[in-house]
C-alpha cells in the first residue's frame, strides 16, 4: 500500500497521486483529501493512523509539505513503515502560524519528531534548493541525524518541483521499487 498525503491547500487528487497511478498501478494507493484548516493535528494524524493496515509489511508513505510532517510522524509511530518526504515541512508550528492548530503540532512534534528513535533507515527526504517557503538548509537538514545519507537535493528544485521530472521520477521509482 502507498500512501500519499498532500500539502495545505492540496488535495488527495494531486500531481503525486496522478504519477502514483501511472507509475505503481500494481498498488494499492490512498490519496485522502485532508482539510488541514478545519482539523486540529491530533484528529489529522488519527485519520491517517487509523488507515494504516495492521500487517504494516510493504507500505510506504509519502509527504509532502505538511504531509511530510504526518509521514514523518507515522514513520516514528510505525518504525517499519518507509517515508519518503519532499519538501516536507517539519516545523509546521513556526512557518504555518496563523494558519493551522499550532499547538496541536507542537504537541505532536515533542511526542515523536524529537524522541531519541534512531529509525533512520526507513526514511527518505527529496528536497529543493531553491524552496521559496521552507529553508531546508536551516530547518530540514538540522532535524536529521549528522550523516543521514538519504536526503536527495534537487537542484533548482521550488516548493511545487513536478515529481514527473526525470530526477524526482528516478528517486521515487528506486525507493518504491515501481
Amino acid at each position: 500500500m502507498i500512501i500519499n498525503i498532500h500539502g495545505l491547500g492540496s488535495s488527495g487528487g494531486n500531481s503525486k497521486y496522478e504519477w502514483l497511478k501511472e507509475n505503481a498501478a500494481g498498488h494499492e494507493i490512498w490519496s485522502p483529501t485532508i482539510r488541514y484548516e478545519g482539523m486540529n493535528a491530533h484528529d489529522v494524524l488519527s485519520h491517517i493512523s487509523d488507515n494504516i493496515p495492521n500487517g504494516r509489511t510493504g507500505v510506504c508513505i509519502i509527504g509532502s509539505s505538511l504531509g511530510g510532517f504526518f509521514a514523518r510522524i507515522i514513520n516514528q509511530m510505525f518504525q517499519d513503515v518507509t517515508a519518503i518526504l519532499i519538501n516536507p515541512a517539519l516545523a509546521p508550528f513556526i512557518a504555518l502560524r496563523g494558519v493551522v492548530d499550532c499547538q496541536g503540532y507542537l504537541e505532536i512534534a515533542a511526542r515523536y519528531l524529537y524522541s531519541d528513535d534512531t529509525n533512520w533507515r526507513n526514511l527518505h527526504v527529496i528536497a529543493g534548493d531553491s524552496d521559496e517557503l521552507i529553508d531546508h538548509e536551516q530547518i530540514t537538514v538540522k532535524m536529521l541525524p549528522p550523516g543521514f545519507d538519504a536526503f536527495h537535493w534537487i537542484r533548482g528544485g521550488t516548493h511545487q518541483m513536478p515529481v514527473s521530472s526525470p530526477e524526482i521520477s528516478a528517486i521515487l521509482r528506486d525507493i518504491l521499487a515501481v
